[in-house]
């Protein structure tokens, strides 16, 4: 690849576009006659034609002033020629001008130069040159060229502003340009694409995302659970609390003492036909959550309360009856219930409900388990994962004004605001509705030369790919 800075001439012909749709042989004639006449005239001032795009030439001077001066003489050169012609077959040219980096690789041209020079040439009037402030300084003392000071200008897709110098039209001020719609229809667009390549997965490929995607997932979502077992206030009997389910059982079906059998009184009578007819060998985790919902209804109710009589008869140690209390002055029956409870099935159910961490660790393993079976997961880990994974494409046209025709048409189409700059590339920022439709991110654009690089979620380049293959003529 060769790297050089040198003096960029940029032309187009003025109208062209519109010519062609109305009258493709007037086109093709004025072809003909741009190379008759532009052509030895960039030989004679050195020029070298870097690239030819229909109507326009890309060329190189190993001097700004030779560039200007071809610039001149090109315009004085058509002025004669158009001086006895009607308005419509009159041959006018725009030209831009700049001093820059180019880089040269085949038939492709790359480079803020280029990119420069092609955005110059619109400002530029029919029949006049527009040029940098680069390519003003380098011959405002060594020609006679008068130059009038446009100001700094904002170029299309480019970050950085540039300071602005016109030679007027060579035709007379009364000169109109015939007027073109504004806007553009979406079947007016035509391009040619060299090709669109897949490039290398920028930061966050889809791997990378992947495996981050996964991670941060389950542990948002453990998170959650955790959290939510922090600060959840359930004092009633959990699955883990009975901590013997086949003795519990044993116990409710044959009652040691008045005080299992007044607990298995309080229960519903279909539950007590279950404790009655199940086998102790029979137990699974379904029955267990059965009897604990009843035990827990208990609990909630305040059936199971200390004052009872019945309760009071039973022998209770000194510290036991400190921390009824303790529970009846502050009016946690729930509490008070399952400690007499694990007092009456000592070895069943525990007497002091676990913490909410204590709570997790235990339900955990079975959280995660049921989280990997639940397909819902992976639906969201997939669309997750196609929101934050990046991918990046390199769009090569055949043509550069192309570029900016092209780029902002179908990013605006896509429903994405005006781009603004940011650590040099442009940034299309989602609107809501982009958000909500493809859960789309921010659309990362670089242009270079007659290419665009573009870096965004897969989803989102993939459908401007389609796009711009579905348009493509």
């Amino acid at each position: 690849m060769e790297r050089k800075l040198t003096a960029i001439m940029f032309t187009d012909i003025v109208g062209y576009s519109r010519i062609m749709s109305t009258n493709e042989r007037r086109g093709l004639e004025l072809l003909d006659r741009q190379d008759e006449l532009i052509l030895p005239l960039i030989e004679n001032f050195n020029g070298k034609i870097l690239k030819r795009m229909g109507d326009a030439f890309f060329v190189d001077f190993s001097s700004s002033i030779n560039a200007v001066e071809c610039a001149v003489e090109i315009q004085k050169v058509l002025k004669g020629y158009n001086s006895n012609l009607e308005h419509e077959e009159k041959l006018l040219l725009r030209i831009g001008l700049h001093i820059g980096d180019v880089l040269i690789k085949g038939d492709d041209l790359f480079g803020e130069g280029i990119n420069v020079a092609a955005r110059l040439e619109p400002l530029a009037d029919p029949g006049g040159i527009c040029m940098s402030q680069a390519i003003y300084d380098s011959i405002k003392v060594k020609s006679d060229f008068e130059a009038v000071r446009v100001g700094d200008v904002s170029l299309k897709n480019i970050l950085s502003k540039y300071t602005v110098y016109k030679i007027p039209s060579f035709y007379a001020e009364d000169y109109v340009e015939p007027v073109e719609t504004s806007g553009v229809d979406e079947f007016q667009i035509n391009y040619k694409i060299k090709n669109i390549k897949k490039l290398p997965p920028p930061s966050r490929g889809i791997i990378s995302t992947s495996f981050i995607g996964i991670s941060a997932f389950f542990s948002f979502t453990l998170a959650i659970i955790f959290f939510v077992f922090l600060t959840m206030d359930d004092d009633r009997i959990g699955k883990q609390e009975i901590t013997n389910p086949e003795k519990l059982i044993q116990e409710l079906k044959q009652p040691k003492n008045k005080a299992s059998s007044y607990v298995k009184g309080l229960l519903y009578d279909e539950i007590k036909n279950l404790i009655d007819t199940l086998k102790v060998e029979g137990i699974n985790d379904s029955i267990i959550i059965i009897i604990r919902k009843d035990i827990n209804r208990l609990l909630l109710n305040g059936d199971i309360y200390y004052d009872n009589e019945l309760i009071q008869s039973f022998k209770f140690s000194n510290k036991f009856k400190e921390k009824i209390k303790t529970y009846q002055l502050s009016k946690e029956s729930v509490l008070e219930g399952r400690m007499i409870l694990g007092q009456i099935f000592q070895g069943s159910i525990k007497e002091d409900p676990d913490s909410g961490f204590e709570t997790f660790i235990i339900a955990a393993p079975s959280i995660f388990i049921e989280m990997i079976k639940n397909p819902m997961h992976y639906i969201v880990l997939i669309l997750i994962i196609l929101t934050y994974a990046l991918t990046s494409i390199k769009i090569t046209f055949e043509d550069i004004r192309d570029v900016d025709k092209v780029l902002g048409y179908f990013v605006e189409q896509m429903g994405f605001k005006k781009p603004i700059h940011l650590n040099k590339q442009l940034v299309y920022k989602p609107t809501l509705f982009q958000i909500l439709v493809w859960g789309s991110s921010r659309i990362r654009a670089r242009i270079d030369g007659n290419s665009i690089y573009l870096i965004g979620n897969i989803a989102i380049i993939k459908k401007l790919e389609r796009m711009f293959k579905s348009y493509e003529v």
